[in-house]
């Protein structure tokens, strides 16, 4: 039973949470609808192929029946959503441009369908969605996406062309190699016609811009510009032969089909992901857009406040975990859940005795550290976790990174069934706080649920009557549909072998004194719990940038190296969840499968899934 003082505190906290994240609301509108001048909607409607999409659509004040606007639609890559393109919308909404964010097939709130087949036409209907619209200008409509987006941005004007209609009229690739050579026989040529084209290169993309030598050997970063298929791309389709070679960062232009054309291709230093969070990414878009289409509210490229609607997201974030925290904490002192704890009102938590056992604290962290990073690209190759069909569990990303957080709980296990063998005394003393009968075990579980609910509704909020979210880059407390609640069942189970494990070993057996002072044990263990993400990504990008070749290449490693970016900041933030919730209970059941469920909503939601 939690002390009148403790529930107090935990309550503050809950209401303090709750003004973090209307802040963050209220705050990431504004910059969205640029204060109001910008309205912003989500749109579902069922496609010509007979998928249901969704997307937001952001239309400014100028766009009128009588002043139609330009017009763009915008994609994300595969496994993300449409609030990836957030960047982007931000900045071409308040440049007058009505802009379409798009979910695509499998992703976010669209339909799920079996396969890539149905992803790849995504944009393509977006256009003509936008073309049925009678405040936009249909001869000024543009696309861009970022990945699979930008492949789905090229197969939209394969598509166009196919139609014979030229809806679309400038194209702006991201992070995808354009179409160089469309049938395949060797032989450069312009697919892309009288329309003006634009790619955004990172020079360290780790997946499109591949160059070979006359052997076939792939060359390295960042020579992309220098090859023959850009020089291609910038020679509006044929090949430069003896002409000079042109350069990044500058628009050529052509008079093509009785139309001038232009070319461009935008390089800067980043890798692949980031040009999702890339300043000098958005620049080049804006830009890009304006010489193209022609902006109704023209504003400087390098005049972007997209930065803080990331602050507000944030804040939001900040507020979510605060809230799961203290709510679990509060609700702990209700008659239902009180016999969920194991403590009585003034009992407090004691470090157990190492009694000299210091040196196996260390080496299990480091043996679980290493364990973790080494299995992880087996794990992810051995169970097929990137693929582009139907696959079990439909969502294979999350099914490759929940089997590889299962193996690293059953490690943690491991180490603390030696614990036994090394250190009896810390053993016996500590082994009691993760004794629970079937009845506290499901109060338990029925707390935790409970503590998600609570916590997603607020998500939920931000999302009804905000359209934001709570989202840094990668990592994103986003609004689900409720098919992912059955979809993230088996996730969950996976990941709560981790989670728990976790928290019973960072609470019950390595909970001590670092220094006197339990931050330092609190922090340790933090760093340690996300060191095999964080180990991975560094050895792969330091790698990277020093040689040009990526360190994990086989099959799709470097897209699972790319899987763990978010979890980075997850891994770590689920060990500070734990130790606070498990200091106001003693059970360490309780925060390990808090974080299980939440983790993998926040997986299943930004992910893509086949049926």
């Amino acid at each position: 039973m939690l002390s009148t003082d403790k529930t107090k505190r935990a309550q503050i906290f809950v209401c303090i949470a709750i003004v973090l994240m209307l802040i963050s609301m209220i705050g990431a509108s504004l910059i969205q609808t640029s204060g109001g001048r910008v309205k912003v909607d989500e749109v579902n409607w069922v496609d010509t192929d007979g998928i249901r999409k969704t997307a937001l659509l952001l239309v400014p004040e100028n766009a009128t029946l009588e002043t139609p606007a330009p017009a763009i639609v915008t994609s994300h890559g595969f496994l993300n959503n449409k609030e990836m393109q957030d960047l982007n919308y931000v900045e071409l909404a308040r440049r007058g441009y009505v802009v379409l964010a798009i979910d695509m097939a499998s992703h976010g709130d669209s339909q799920i369908a079996p396969g890539v087949g149905n992803m790849m036409p995504s944009v393509w209907q977006g256009v003509l969605f936008l073309a049925d619209i009678g405040y936009v200008d249909t001869a000024r409509i543009g696309v861009t996406g970022h990945s699979f987006g930008g492949f789905s941005s090229n197969f939209a004007v394969t598509m166009d062309n196919a139609a014979g209609t030229n809806l679309i009229s400038a194209v702006l690739v991201n992070s995808m190699d354009p179409t160089y050579d469309s049938d395949g026989d060797g032989v450069f040529d312009n697919v892309y016609g009288s329309r003006d084209v634009g790619v955004v290169a990172g020079e360290y993309d780790e997946f499109g811009f591949n160059i070979f030598d006359e052997n076939g050997v792939k060359q390295p970063k960042p020579d992309y510009i220098h090859s023959d298929e850009a020089q291609s791309f910038l020679y509006f389709g044929t090949d430069r032969g003896e002409e000079p070679e042109r350069e990044a960062n500058t628009v050529y232009t052509q008079e093509v089909d009785g139309q001038e054309a232009m070319r461009v291709i935008y390089t800067s230093n980043i890798i692949h992901p980031w040009s999702h969070f890339s300043a000098r990414s958005t620049k080049s878009t804006i830009e890009f857009f304006e010489q193209a289409l022609g902006a109704p509210n023209p504003i400087p490229a390098t005049n972007q406040v997209w930065q803080w609607k990331t602050v507000f997201n944030v804040v939001g974030i900040v507020g979510f975990v605060m809230f799961a925290i203290n709510c679990a904490i509060a609700l702990l002192a209700t008659p239902f859940f009180r016999s969920v704890s194991s403590l009585g009102a003034d009992q407090t938590l004691t470090a157990p005795a190492f009694k000299g056992k210091k040196w196996w604290f260390w080496t299990s962290l480091v043996i679980s550290a290493v364990a973790g990073s080494v299995i992880f690209l087996p794990i992810m190759l051995a169970t097929k976790s990137a693929t582009y069909e139907r696959t079990f569990l439909n969502q294979a990303a999350v099914r490759g990174v929940s089997t590889w957080a299962m193996a690293c709980g059953l490690v943690a296990l491991v180490m603390l069934l030696v614990t036994k063998a090394v250190n009896k005394d810390a053993w016996a003393e500590c082994i009691a706080n993760v004794r629970i009968t079937p009845a506290r075990l499901f109060k338990t579980i029925l707390l935790a649920l409970t503590v998600v609910a609570a916590s997603y509704a607020w998500v939920f909020i931000a999302d009804y009557f905000f359209h934001v979210d709570f989202r840094i880059w990668v990592l994103a407390f986003k609004r689900f549909n409720p098919v992912f609640l059955l979809i993230a069942i088996p996730f969950m189970i996976m990941g709560s072998v981790f989670y728990v494990m976790s928290s019973i070993s960072v609470n019950c057996f390595n909970y001590c004194k670092l220094g006197g002072k339990e931050w330092v044990n609190t922090l340790v263990l933090a760093l340690f719990t996300g060191a095999p993400a964080f180990i991975i990504t560094l050895m792969q990008y330091i790698y990277f940038y020093q040689t040009g070749n990526l360190l994990f290449a086989v099959g799709e490693s470097a897209l699972f190296v790319v899987w763990l970016f978010p979890l980075v900041a997850i891994l770590p933030i689920s060990v500070l969840v734990s130790r606070k919730i498990y200091k106001a209970c003693g059970n360490p059941y309780l925060p390990g499968i808090i974080n299980a469920i939440i983790v993998a909503l926040v997986s299943s939601a930004n992910t893509c899934t086949f049926y």
